[in-house]
């Protein structure tokens, strides 16, 4: 019995081995591909003439945003576009009051200094479907033929239709996306560690397949469709957490292209926090788990080029490897010993050399890209004695492990966990940020990075006894990785919990000197404009 379950256990560590290895040198492919095609970013085949150019309305989805709410309203009315074929819907989901009155006050200021603009403001009394019932309530209501949609923390460039909306000349491009930037990436070194994540992202994993004729991955934000494209591909979707990843696979399935623009880049905000950064992947993770289990089969059954198909569904299933990189790194030691058991100490260790040896070459290379893009990011200066340390595969790759594997698994439960990531002027204490948070108590995913760490330092000292160095790196690495971002954890949620408590005194004191802490109740009341009936498209 206790064989049979040695074996099956060997056999589980190298299948997760395997997917890993299979997932590198698929990114691997990637990053050469981008090597080979980097270069100006595509233009329009053609472009409209002045007279001629479409109607658009722009989508701004906010939660509790702050100020940030009336800053995204002031950027969508400072467009350089025609403003009699301009549209700009504010679709405000938010409960804080505050918010929503800041974002009343701007829309009549926008309305008496820009007339010719047509602006529509939705507030919901609840947040049904999230951020993808917002959206499908705006398109429902929306006259232009193209739709263009910003998060509260994007600066919009003045010239941004002017850049995206000639593609859609070419009548198979279903969407535009415009790259990333981040206004605060030199904050700590942590920021920096994201931002170089993402820009590897946008580079490898977007571009490159962009320009090698498949699907760019729309991000739900600084991104422009075709609203046939939309309604074609049925439209903003609930079923996930990624109602992004829904509707790109949905379209892609039905034949429309994404264009990527690499070298145009929009600012956005990073979460300066650990927990903020740690409980957005967690959210983003739970909604690919239920991408994979709603659309694989979807994606195999689909009528389109065996390319297309496998590289959409190869995609998706790159959601395991949090996973499978757990199971292979706590499972090392006594992987090794099963080995030496059955007589397979050389192919169990070539396996793992191989996996390590490849990261670093993929690492090298990602590196080397990133350094000689010709936006290349401001130097951040690091103490000594981490500039030599591979901080990003560390932190948030092996850091990483329990809460985005624990995250994966969630996504097996049915309903939504959608919590919008804090920003800078986010409401204190909202209820939409963070909501399952628990702050009585600490949350799962930082009690489970904190054991990891224990047991990395265990079985590294385990592993160093017994005389088996490479599982001896891997658990020190886990230990590093893991007990860093526990240790960070505790920390913010600690933080967190203090500011809670705080915002809730001050409701309380509120509540007992009304006419000292709050407005009155004509003066805070959110404004819930009525909704218009469905406006013509064109």
């Amino acid at each position: 019995m206790l064989y049979a379950l040695g074996l099956t256990m060997f056999a589980l560590v190298t299948l997760c081995a395997l997917f890993l290895l299979g997932m590198l040198t698929y990114h691997l492919f990637l990053v050469m591909r981008y090597r080979s095609l980097r270069g100006p970013d595509p233009e329009p085949a053609s472009h409209w003439p002045e007279a001629d150019l479409p109607h658009v309305t722009v989508q701004l989805p906010i939660y509790n945003e702050g100020e940030l709410a009336a800053n995204i309203l002031a950027h969508a009315a400072a467009l350089d576009y025609p403003h009699d074929r301009l549209e700009i819907q504010l679709l405000d989901d938010s409960d804080d009051g505050l918010t929503s009155d800041n974002a009343s006050r701007k829309i009549a200021e926008l309305k008496k200094s820009h007339p010719d603009i047509r602006f529509q403001y939705f507030h919901r009394a609840d947040r049904t479907g999230f951020k993808a019932g917002a959206l499908r309530l705006g398109t429902e209501n929306a006259r232009g033929d193209y739709l263009a949609i910003f998060d509260a923390d994007f600066n919009i460039p003045p010239d941004y239709l002017r850049r995206t909306i000639h593609f859609f000349r070419d009548p198979a491009i279903g969407a535009v996306q415009a790259r990333w930037d981040y206004a605060n990436d030199n904050s700590w070194f942590f920021t920096r560690l994201q931002a170089n994540k993402l820009d590897a992202h946008q580079m490898f994993e977007q571009t490159a397949r962009a320009r090698s004729g498949l699907s760019a991955i729309f991000h739900g934000t600084a991104g422009i469709w075709r609203a046939q494209a939309l309604l074609d591909s049925g439209g903003w979707d609930c079923l996930s957490e990624v109602e992004d990843v829904e509707l790109t696979v949905r379209a892609a399935v039905k034949g429309w292209r994404v264009v990527y623009l690499d070298h145009y880049r929009l600012l956005s905000e990073l979460p300066e926090s650990v927990l903020g950064f740690v409980r957005q992947q967690m959210r983003w993770k739970r909604g690919w788990t239920r991408v994979v289990l709603h659309y694989s089969l979807f994606i195999l059954r689909a009528p389109i080029p065996w390319r297309v198909r496998l590289d959409l569904l190869q995609r998706i299933q790159l959601s395991w490897g949090p996973i499978c990189a757990l199971v292979m790194t706590l499972g090392v030691l006594p992987y090794f010993m099963i080995a030496e058991r059955i007589g397979m100490s050389l192919p169990a260790g070539m396996l793992y050399i191989t996996s390590l040896t490849l990261s670093l070459i993929v690492r090298h290379y990602e590196t080397k890209t990133l350094n000689e893009d010709p936006k290349l990011r401001a130097v951040l200066n690091l103490p000594r004695g981490l500039r030599f340390l591979p901080l990003s595969y560390l932190v948030l790759n092996l850091g990483m492990l329990w809460p985005l594997s624990q995250a994966t698994l969630e996504g097996f439960r049915p309903g939504q966990v959608w919590e919008v990531t804090p920003k800078s002027t986010t409401t204190k204490g909202s209820a939409g940020h963070f909501q399952q948070q628990g702050y009585g108590k600490i949350p799962g995913y930082v009690l489970g990075s904190l054991l990891l760490c224990s047991l990395g330092v265990l079985f590294a000292v385990l592993s160093m006894y017994l005389l088996f160095p490479l599982a001896t790196l891997f658990y020190a690495m886990m230990a590093a990785g893991s007990g860093w971002i526990g240790w960070r954890l505790l920390k913010d949620v600690r933080v967190k919990k203090e500011q809670n408590q705080a915002v809730e005194g001050l409701e309380i004191k509120s509540e007992q000197h009304p006419a000292s802490y709050k407005q009155s109740e004509k003066e805070n009341k959110p404004h819930v404009p009525r909704q218009p009936a469905k406006g013509r498209r064109g």
